[in-house]
């Protein structure tokens, strides 16, 4: 009765799917992938490690945390972002459309009835015009509202995708197309409203633009035209007031870095939503566009964590300062990194290309998992707060035993600092009784990929894009497999897969070559013990097209090629081309300050000498203590020339948020 059920589903998606041109068709599965796989039970998931970890760290710290839900949502009761044209209305639908795609992976009932309860909650302060804000009708449309709109948008969207029950999935996609109606309202090109770059005069409106994004979500539910002609207004506005940064996409002579507004969050924001509307308007121009915007950030941003921006939250030209001695701030916001393996993935979709994957992979292992705070620690004394009294508001909140000690740092330092410098995007909530802040709330977004987009299944396709020890149940012809992973994987290259199955089926396997894995070996080893052996390029998806039986095993060794990288010649700042990192497949190593003998991390050796010098890095030998180990993904003994010192996964360090752990991942040399 099931599979039967499965077969209409895939027939009904198979009629939405033929609407759009092949051209396209790889980025509906945005929309269409998750809900296939995971939401119908065709491919049921369960990994663990360290992915499986910081989601279900999450969900049980913040997204099971009915305070943070009630407090988030009573924003929308009064009007507490007059006063400071702030942005309170961000946190609901940021941590809404991070729980959702949590549940999605997890299937915790616990959360379901959560949020459930939580939309119930948000729609009751929903008023008789449709308005969902946290600024009144006499100080709407300034400061961050568009903001904070958009995420009410996109929250409410996203519970409408999880939600089992017909009954009140009409009634939040009723009240989600009431909420932009009102903005429709009053934010146009028509006469007597505002334009939507005008309705706020921070970072030259960008920030308002990128409501882009879930206007064309909803008109994909919904089918209403008046939805895509007010997205067809916000892209022909520019998304800046005074600079169109679509037109400079796609003209492809500036990098971002050189437009008037360099804010990396919001930018990338806009363009995620110029790419879900160039797909349904099927505008190749606008295609281009997000292509080469990407191409650009890869070029001049990407750093060796993979995050962007190196100064503050702006685009600074990052690739190049980077290594940089001169800078000493805050720098990598979460928000940015999670935003940009989210931009990422949709350039999986719609491109197929590996790269992309490769890229968001570099990110989740040592940014995104860096970020997560695994030892629930607190800001200490060095932490900088906008406000003087944002201290005693921090101390109360995470003291109090209703209040919630943040899931997510906000900041990650390259040079020698520390995490937990500062809370991004933090407001004072409930006179000062509470607080909420940026990454934090939308940090579940980032930690729900990872494992969402780990495999793909489709018809007779299992393609596997990261790779994760655990479970994977699924049909090809309507015949159970299973796939158990098991792998140490990033601490080596070993991943090994194994079929199992009660009859043979025929069906092609895609492996993920990383970049970085230049001499790999995958061996298939059959049931009758039998083996078959080649050498994949790296940079691809290497196939494997047979019929399989239960007990087949694959086995794929990647070479974790252990490289140095040196920071690059910059002018302003000589030093920073005689930094180096040290880089072992996906990972980049840091030293720790705890871990050290000696004060100072300055190699003993010129940068000329090291590069004629190898490197050697070995799992350490050294006697640490359990307790101390237990406390990283990885420990390694790097050895460069005659000089050995201890490194970790980058991911691993900094965790106290205080100077005992202070640590760094460029190297100086003399």
């Amino acid at each position: 009765k099931k599979f039967r059920q499965t077969l209409r589903m895939q027939r009904q998606q198979q009629k939405h799917l033929n609407k759009y041109s092949h051209k396209n068709l790889r980025a509906v599965k945005v929309f269409t992938a998750l809900f296939n796989q995971i939401k119908e039970n065709i491919m049921k998931i369960k990994y663990n490690g360290i992915a499986d970890a910081a989601a279900r760290f999450v969900e049980k710290e913040q997204l099971k945390n009915r305070s943070l839900w009630k407090l988030t949502a009573d924003q929308f009761a009064n009007c507490p972002d007059d006063e400071d044209l702030g942005w309170r209305g961000e946190y609901w639908g940021k941590l809404m459309r991070g729980a959702c795609e949590t549940y999605l992976y997890t299937r915790d009932e616990e959360l379901y009835e959560i949020l459930t309860e939580s939309v119930e909650q948000l729609l009751f302060y929903q008023d008789e015009e449709g308005r969902i804000s946290t600024y009144s009708k006499e100080a709407e449309f300034q400061g961050w509202d568009m903001w904070g709109r958009k995420y009410v948008l996109m929250g409410l969207i996203s519970y409408y995708n999880i939600c089992r029950e017909e009954e009140k999935k009409r009634k939040v996609i009723q009240s989600a197309e009431r909420h932009l109606d009102y903005i429709m309202a009053h934010v146009g090109k028509e006469s007597g409203k505002k334009k939507i770059t005008e309705t706020s005069d921070i970072w030259q409106g960008i920030n308002s633009s990128s409501i882009l994004e879930p206007v064309v979500l909803l008109y994909r539910i919904v089918h209403e035209k008046k939805y895509l002609d007010f997205a067809a207004y916000i892209v022909d506005c520019g998304g800046a007031r005074e600079f169109n940064i679509f037109e400079a996409a796609y003209q492809n002579e500036l990098y971002p870095y050189e437009y008037p507004v360099v804010k990396a969050y919001e930018l990338m924001s806009c363009f995620e939503g110029l790419l879900e509307y160039s797909l349904v308007v099927k505008e190749e121009k606008w295609q281009i566009a997000v292509k080469n915007f990407v191409a650009k950030l890869l070029e001049s941003e990407r750093t060796v964590v993979g995050g962007l921006g190196c100064k503050n939250e702006l685009l600074d030209h990052g690739s190049l300062m980077q290594s940089g001695t001169k800078y000493d701030g805050i720098m990598l916001e979460t928000c940015v990194s999670v935003t940009w393996m989210r931009l990422l993935r949709r350039m999986y979709y719609f491109t197929g290309d590996i790269k992309y994957i490769d890229e968001i992979e570099r990110t989740e292992f040592n940014i995104l998992y860096g970020s997560v705070n695994f030892e629930k620690a607190v800001c200490g004394e060095e932490t900088r707060f906008d406000e003087p009294y944002y201290r005693q508001v921090y101390d109360r909140y995470t003291a109090d035993k209703d209040g919630c000690i943040p899931a997510f740092d906000s900041y990650s330092p390259l040079s020698s600092n520390i995490r937990g410098r500062a809370v991004g995007g933090f407001k004072a909530m409930e006179e000062n009784q509470a607080f909420c802040g940026c990454c934090i709330a939308i940090g579940a977004a980032g930690t729900a990929l990872v494992p969402l987009l780990g495999t793909e299944v489709q018809d007779r396709l299992v393609r596997m894009n990261l790779y994760m020890p655990g479970k994977l149940e699924f049909l090809i012809d309507s015949v159970p497999v299973q796939m158990e992973i098991k792998t140490k994987y990033p601490a080596n290259g070993e991943i090994r897969m194994k079929l199992s199955m009660t009859q043979e089926v025929w069906f092609e396997t895609e492996l993920r070559i990383p970049e970085f894995s230049r001499t790999c070996r995958l061996t298939v080893r059959t049931a009758e013990n039998n083996e078959d052996t080649v050498l994949p390029e790296a940079e691809k998806y290497f196939s494997l097209k047979r019929t399989w039986k239960d007990g087949d095993e694959i086995v794929l060794n990647l070479d974790m090629n252990p490289r140095i990288l040196w920071g690059m010649e910059n002018p302003e700042d000589a030093d920073s081309a005689r930094r180096m990192a040290v880089l072992y497949g996906p990972l980049v190593l840091a030293r720790e300050k705890r871990l050290e003998e000696k004060e100072g991390t300055i190699m003993d050796c010129r940068k000329e000498e090291a590069l004629n010098r190898p490197l050697k890095i070995e799992n350490t030998r050294k006697a640490l203590s359990y307790d101390l180990k237990k406390k990283y993904q990885c420990l390694f003994d790097v050895t460069i020339g005659e000089e050995t010192f201890l490194m970790v996964d980058y991911a691993s360090a900094g965790k106290t948020w205080r100077r005992d752990t202070e640590m760094e991942v460029w190297l100086q040399t003399k």
